[in-house]
């Protein structure tokens, strides 16, 4: 692990690692991540990478609940975490998720990353986080999905459960990434959800159509990609599922454990995965998966792992806070003086 820099590393570019305060509003973390699409997936890789060789300082997230019934699913996580690497990052993402804002018109997630200095520990930027988020996550499944077709990149049909932000940045990931579909069905709980959804892709990725169970969109599908907001899990039958399919499992709470066994389950690190009742969690649990049969994305990604096309591949990545820091710093160092941030030269002063 590298060892936080000297003055003479630190960069005459970085706001002063005493006093000053930049703030990243989301129109500035657009622009950036718009330009960034490249570094940010290897950004990804390596923090995968580095967590499948035990090289990352990511504690477990805290969950903030403010109502203990379980029915309920709005919640604030807190996740903090220090990147290694050539360009090291320490900070902190505070994201908040209250499904109920959907019908209030306003996004379900809300967020903000705090990125600290290096050699003073102080607060040297505020980000806007909800987008840096939601594109990391997309991410991960992109990574995910290549890593576990064997690159690929082709499927007949692909499945789509849960139409919000996270599944259509996914979507548009894959398609950015090369990917290939023959067909697109995609299934909401709120049908006009989904067909706002399935009219948003209708240029340029196949046939995409809005079917009116989940069972419908998951019938023949190579790849699926579950992004609901799922608390307790509800797809019971593994027989639902192509054989080889690969399941992009990113509400990681949709299966139940009955439906995890016997398939092949990748994480982005296995002690998180398994937090918080993720289906994962309740599998291993039960004693239907075992767990020294998880691997990390990162074993995949360094060859020490080969994806296993004839048996159903569960990607359940529970989401590193190293993901959101390691952006973060990315996106701040390509804004320095960017039009649009807020400097607060004398904020801790």
């Amino acid at each position: 692990m590298n060892a936080v820099p000297s003055n003479a590393e630190l960069s005459s570019a970085e706001p002063d690692p005493v006093h000053g305060l930049s703030v990243l509003p989301r129109a500035v973390v657009d622009t950036a991540l718009a330009g960034l699409a490249r570094e940010s997936r290897a950004v990804v890789e390596e923090v995968y990478i580095h967590a499948a060789q035990g090289r990352l300082v990511n504690p477990d997230s805290l969950f903030l609940r403010p109502d203990p019934d379980p029915a309920r699913r709005e919640r604030i996580i807190a996740l903090p975490a220090y990147v290694p690497g050539e360009n090291p990052a320490m900070g902190i993402k505070w994201i908040s998720s209250f499904p109920g804002n959907l019908d209030l018109g306003l996004p379900r997630a809300s967020a903000l990353i705090v990125l600290n200095d290096l050699r003073t520990g102080f607060p040297t930027a505020v980000i806007e986080g909800a987008r840096i988020s939601g594109y990391r996550t997309a991410l991960s499944a992109v990574v995910g999905a290549h890593a576990l077709s064997g690159g690929e990149r082709r499927a007949g049909r692909l499945a789509v459960v849960g139409t919000g932000y996270i599944a259509a940045t996914t979507v548009r990931e894959l398609l950015a990434d090369g990917w290939k579909f023959d067909s697109i069905a995609v299934h909401d709980l709120f049908p006009e959800r989904a067909a706002s959804f399935a009219a948003g892709f209708a240029d340029g990725a196949g046939e995409v159509v809005a079917v009116g169970s989940t069972r419908e969109a998951l019938a023949g599908a190579d790849l699926v990609l579950l992004a609901t907001t799922a608390v307790q899990p509800h797809l019971a039958d593994p027989s639902w599922f192509a054989p080889g399919a690969v399941v992009l499992h990113m509400s990681l709470r949709d299966l139940t454990a009955e439906a995890m066994a016997g398939a092949v389950h990748v994480v982005d690190e296995v002690s998180h995965a398994l937090r918080e009742r993720t289906s994962l969690g309740l599998a291993v649990d039960a004693g239907l998966v075992e767990y020294a049969d998880i691997r990390p994305v990162g074993d995949y990604l360094l060859g020490n792992a080969r994806p296993d096309r004839s048996r159903l591949a569960v990607y359940s990545p529970f989401g590193l806070g190293s993901l959101d820091i390691a952006v973060a710093r990315l996106v701040l160092d390509h804004t320095r003086g960017a039009e649009g941030i807020t400097t607060v030269p004398s904020f801790t002063a």
